[in-house]
């Protein structure tokens, strides 16, 4: 028992009260609270289309400005779809919330579930375009438009894709759980939170983010099963996203799914300055059809810090299912990767100079690991652990580095036994051209001491790169095929087993984020750290 002392109490109790009066500080006496049952007749039946109840209450909010819209406990059903040409178009649209200064909506808890129950058809091509166009999508059950000082927390949203289906070839819609949506310069959205929302079985994104203004932030949610992505970032300045999960986009049902197929997308599609300071922190994405998360260039400083990241197939894609980091400035650390990760690729090229970190991760792959190709990008790969998994592509090269702006330093890369015992004396893993390959450690899990005696069992192809001090190594092995290559340092039996007894180097099952691996992984580090510091 806490024995506090009577003014402790009234201390808490009256800072707390500061927070919450803070909170709500914006917030006018004149501020209005609105009922959806009571004050616009929605029914909680999950049958009753209830798309004019939720029109009204957009309407009315939006033309006071603002307000605090409760929606009481219950399901609620959107009947209703848009319909934007041909001879069966309808006025049905989406409901808008629209310059609103102060706006609250709180869900308790519900869902929403709009009507998915019709086919997307082949209605319309334009002309010198390959794509197919559908007139009918679903309702988005929140739009913000120029608005400010928002709060959206507690509900889940069901956009009803499982009973669709889509002609052949049928492009993407609008069809959004929540959608950021500022179609005009003058409109300004800035200071939105998102909180405690699910967004699931949408026809295009779960949450999408097109802003003019800043300051927009999604905690404690979850995006699942919506057919284009999880979450998009089109457009926005200071946008951070904390603590949510972007899960299977792309298994949609016998829809199928639109291309990109990630779980998270950060991509400026407005030209430079139009997408800064995106946060991906404590976030889960797992199992999606396309990347997990994408980064395209024209995106400055996206930070991905402390993450669960596994693909489709748990570390076994190709790095194209993984993650493709490609935005200026930006840095993947902390976090726990299953799949491999690509920071340069043909259509994604950038040779300025910002330097992109790959730092203090573990990797579990069955392919690629990391991919850095010759496209001279400056990337810094350093202070990680690359675990290759039981029964890995053995036509594959991991890490895959043929850069000549890369610094490949101070990582430990594991190759598993069976795939030197199904493919001995073979190059591996290539760290080719690269500006630096340093106080590295090169290891085998699995595979006896005494069956490496006197054998070289594999190589790393690093010809060509500039700096090669310090790679570490187990006994009767060799970093380097090539003559002439600078000297390796072999490590002990002990100091092998010192390191490989850790847990994360067999954790071959990870589901979820599990901060443990990341201090051992620190623990490693020290260790080998130790290692090098002794042969300088």
């Amino acid at each position: 028992m806490v024995n506090n002392k009577p003014g402790t109490v009234l201390l808490s109790f009256l800072f707390g009260l500061f927070l919450s009066c803070q909170q709500y500080a914006a917030f006018s006496q004149k501020t209005r609270v609105y009922d959806l049952v009571k004050d616009f007749k929605a029914v909680a039946d999950d049958r009753t289309d209830n798309y004019m109840a939720f029109v009204r209450a957009a309407e009315r909010i939006s033309k006071e400005g603002g307000g605090v819209l409760n929606i009481p406990k219950g399901r609620y059903y959107i009947g209703v779809y848009k319909i934007v040409g041909g001879s069966k178009k309808n006025q049905v649209g989406d409901i808008i919330f629209k310059s609103c200064r102060n706006l609250t909506i709180i869900g308790n808890n519900s869902t929403i579930r709009v009507n998915g129950n019709f086919t997307r058809t082949n209605d319309e091509q334009i002309k010198g375009l390959p794509y197919k166009y559908a007139f009918n999508n679903t309702v988005c059950p929140f739009k913000l438009v120029n608005c400010k000082n928002v709060l959206l927390k507690d509900i889940t949203l069901n956009g009803g894709v499982d009973k669709m289906r889509k002609e052949e070839g049928v492009a993407e819609g609008e069809s959004y759980g929540v959608f950021v949506a500022d179609d005009e310069p003058t409109d300004i959205s800035s200071k939105i939170v998102i909180q405690n929302v699910t967004a699931h079985h949408f026809a295009a994104d779960g949450f999408l983010i097109r802003s003019n203004g800043e300051d927009i932030q999604i905690n404690n949610s979850r995006s699942y099963c919506n057919a284009r992505q999880g979450l998009s970032i089109v457009k926005g300045t200071n946008i951070r996203c904390y603590n949510s999960s972007f899960d299977s986009t792309g298994i949609t049902g016998a829809y199928g799914w639109h291309a990109p197929g990630a779980g998270i997308d950060v991509e400026n599609e407005f030209g430079p300055g139009k997408l800064n300071n995106v946060t991906i922190r404590k976030c889960s994405m797992r199992g999606n059809r396309g990347f997990q998360i994408v980064t395209t260039i024209p995106s400055v400083k996206v930070i991905i810090d402390s993450c669960f990241i596994s693909d489709l197939t748990s570390g076994y894609s190709n790095a194209l299912n993984g993650i493709g980091m490609y935005s200026v400035n930006s840095t993947l650390s902390n976090s726990i990767v299953f799949a491999s990760i690509q920071v340069d690729l043909s259509d994604q090229i950038y040779k300025g100079p910002a330097v992109q970190e790959i730092n203090k991760n573990i990797f579990y792959s069955g392919d690629r690991l990391v991919v850095s190709s010759n496209f001279s990008r400056p990337v810094n790969i350093t202070d990680n652990i690359f675990i290759m998994l039981p029964w890995s592509n053995i036509e594959s090269y991991a890490p895959y580095i043929q850069n000549p702006n890369c610094r490949f330093n101070r990582n430990i890369v594991v190759v598993h036994a069976d795939r030197i015992r199904r493919n001995p004396n073979k190059v591996i893993a290539l760290v080719q051209y690269t500006k630096e390959a340093i106080d590295n450690f090169w290891l085998v899990d699995g595979y006896d001491i005494a069956e490496k005696q006197g054998a070289t069992f594999f190589y790393t192809s690093m010809n060509g790169s500039k700096d090669l001090k310090n790679n570490f190594i187990s006994s009767g092995a060799r970093v380097t095929m090539e003559t002439g290559a600078p000297k390796t340092n072999s490590i002990s039996s002990g100091q092998e087993k010192e390191i490989l007894a850790k847990r994360l180097f067999r954790a071959y099952k990870q589901t979820s984020f599990n901060k443990q691996y990341l201090e051992e992984a620190s623990l490693i580090l020290k260790y080998t750290g130790s290692i090098v510091a002794s042969v300088k």
